[in-house]
């Protein structure tokens, strides 16, 4: 029954224009035990439906965007702090005053309201704007009202019973200090041994990130803090590891989205029961009551911080939207309270109530001023469309392929349709089929390996020399760029390439890119950007300044400008302010050089240097620059080093 509800209800609310989640919380209403009973919250069920709230909270944490999250951090904080305080002063006042419960039970039901769980937030992805900066700081403010209003549970609770003790706070905070060590430190060391290990291996992979997901959960819930926490920690721990818009990555978000948190929308329909208020209609206005306190402090909240940080109108209502839904743990806070005797059934009916209203209606606010936020970006931003990219791979070495096929797919566009190329040049006619055959049994096996979502679309030619089949091959297909493998740690670059990078140079005015891998990509933690005075006026500046802004952005890091002159910075920086993506370049103005940035001449695989270089005769181009770049190279040998060579 829930999967043909799952198979049919989209389509269904689709066409009489209902947000999908609203008809999946009506569907549970529908269905069950308070509706025509057609199904029971069994304990199967209940398993379900818990496994979509972590996988719900999860995922939040895990599309954040980190950059993002830590360069807005404070608003963050200010919003979260905003969310809690005025809807639980607004709850606890309300209760006290008006509803006439006790102080205990004011207290928790201003814990409830203050609370929110990101229901929503399936509707940002479809709408493709989890990205934004506002979505990333609402989900920062979700974490911490949400932890202090657990915490606020938890003083209530354990105080109402056993009384304001040292013992207990000290307990609390225990139990907090050895759940983050778990999550924060023990966790991501485990992860990144592990997904090292098994890379390639998704089914082994995603087993893995579920064993951590509920071992996270299994820990908080020892430890009498909410499982929803541990979720959402692991999601954001485990960030860095699993690289946005990767295979791992969209076979979580669809398995997530397609399976678990419906049966949690599902289950938190179920539990609502009309039937009370038709036997009891005085119960009628404190749940009125209590669906306006809720609305109006959350209103407030986002108004509030709207004066602070000025933010837009549907940026407002996006933060409303996103903040007004309460869910699970507003549930397990009137549950214990009701368990400890501090509130009675009726509560617990109207929060439920409260919860089926709040969704519904953040479903509706969420849609609408998403995409309110999406045309005024479209309007806003640069009407200059971008160039399409058509990356040239040429391949040859097994050991580099890899790892070449994976960078052109991280410095792609995002979704763009088109596919990357891998390119075999041969030219030994004798026993050319033979060589064919094997190379391209190779390429399948490589791109099999690496179970990428991204289009591959394999060329071979045969040719004179290795130059002239590459060239050949980059006309055909008009390639914006070709991208050159260096595995060879030890060989200088002017002797491994000398040939090859020297003719690819003089003969084609196509960006070419030159990377040398010694270690995978995801071990970067830190990229340097080297550019000369003058990059700005080069014909493809935009292009190569978006594929390393693509680059940074997949791999969740920041990028160190180090370039002499301030012309170029602030060419660069324009540009990406332009773009909305200043965010990506660190706060940090360096002129160094490279070889000054690690002491004793220590390298380590962890950081990447991006060079941009140039071709001989053009603008940018200096010969102090080339040599400080060769020398670069030679010195830093286990390093990842990329070199640009700007389109013509």
């Amino acid at each position: 029954m829930i999967l043909l509800i799952l198979l049919i209800g989209p389509v269904f609310f689709e066409r009489i224009r209902i947000p999908s989640i609203v008809g999946l919380l009506l569907s549970g209403a529908i269905i069950g035990p308070h509706g025509f009973n057609l199904l029971s919250p069994d304990l199967e069920f209940s398993i379900l439906s818990t496994m979509g709230l972590m996988y719900l909270m999860f995922l939040a944490g895990l599309e954040i965007d980190l950059i993002d999250f830590i360069e807005n951090k404070k608003k963050s904080i200010v919003i979260g702090l905003l969310s809690f305080f005025v809807p639980f002063v607004t709850g606890y006042l309300v209760s006290y005053y008006i509803l006439d419960y006790s102080i205990a039970g004011s207290w928790l039901i201003g814990a409830m309201l203050s609370s929110h769980t990101l229901i929503s937030y399936p509707l940002l992805g479809r709408l493709g704007i989890v990205n934004k900066s506002i979505v990333t700081i609402v989900v920062g403010a979700t974490i911490i009202a949400d932890i202090l209003a657990l915490i606020s549970m938890e003083l209530i609770t354990k105080f109402a019973t056993n009384g304001i003790e040292i013992n207990n706070i000290l307990l609390l905070a225990m139990h907090f200090s050895l759940f983050f060590f778990i999550v924060l430190f023990v966790i991501p060391k485990i992860s990144r041994v592990f997904l090292n290990l098994y890379q390639g291996e998704l089914g082994v992979q995603y087993i893995f990130v579920l064993a951590m997901l509920f071992l996270s959960g299994t820990v908080a819930h020892l430890l009498d803090i909410e499982p929803i926490l541990g979720a959402f920690f692991t999601g954001l721990v485990l960030n860095r590891l699993i690289i946005n818009k990767s295979p791992l990555y969209k076979r979580i978000e669809f398995i997530g989205n397609n399976l678990f948190i419906p049966f949690f929308l599902i289950s938190i329909g179920m539990q609502a029961n009309f039937n009370l208020y038709i036997n009891n209609p005085g119960e009628i206005t404190y749940l009125l009551i209590l669906i306006a306190a809720a609305f109006a402090s959350k209103y407030l909240a986002a108004i509030i911080s709207k004066l602070a940080f000025k933010t837009s109108h549907a940026e407002t209502n996006l933060l409303f939207g996103l903040s007004t839904s309460r869910a699970a743990s507003a549930i397990a806070i009137i549950l214990i309270g009701l368990n400890f005797g501090l509130v009675s059934e009726s509560v617990l009916n109207n929060t439920v109530i409260l919860i089926l209203v709040t969704s519904i209606t953040s479903s509706y606010i969420t849609q609408r001023s998403g995409k309110k936020l999406l045309i005024s970006d479209n309007d806003t931003t640069s009407k200059k469309k971008k160039r399409e990219q058509k990356l040239l791979v040429p391949v040859a070495n097994p050991a580099n392929m890899e790892n070449l096929l994976d960078f052109a797919s991280l410095i792609k566009e995002d979704d763009d349709g088109l596919p990357i190329y891998p390119l075999s040049v041969f030219t030994n006619r004798q026993k050319v089929r033979e060589q064919i055959d094997e190379q391209q049994k190779q390429i399948v096996k490589v791109i099999d390996s690496m179970q990428s979502d991204v289009q591959f679309e394999t060329n071979t030619r045969i040719d004179s020399n290795v130059t002239n089949g590459i060239i050949r091959a980059a006309e055909e297909i008009v390639a914006s760029g070709i991208i050159l493998g260096w595995n060879d740690k030890h060989t200088p670059l002017h002797i491994l390439f000398g040939n090859v990078l020297n003719n690819l140079l003089a003969k084609t005015q196509r960006m070419l890119v030159v990377i040398k891998t010694p270690s995978t990509f995801r071990e970067i933690k830190k990229i340097t950007l080297f550019c000369n005075e003058n990059a700005q006026y080069e014909p493809g500046f935009t292009l190569w300044l978006d594929s390393v802004l693509n680059f940074a952005k997949n791999l969740q890091l920041k990028i160190t400008l180090n370039c002499p002159s301030e012309m170029t910075q602030d060419a660069i920086r324009n540009y990406l302010e332009k773009n909305k993506a200043l965010k990506y370049i660190d706060a940090q103005n360096k002129k160094e050089r490279p070889y000054k940035q690690s002491k004793d001449n220590k390298s380590t695989p962890a950081e990447l240097f991006i060079f941009v270089s140039s071709r001989r005769k053009t603008v940018s181009y200096s010969r102090q620059f080339e040599h400080i770049m060769n020398n670069s190279i030679n010195r830093f040998k286990r390093n990842n080093i990329i070199i640009i060579y700007p389109e013509q």
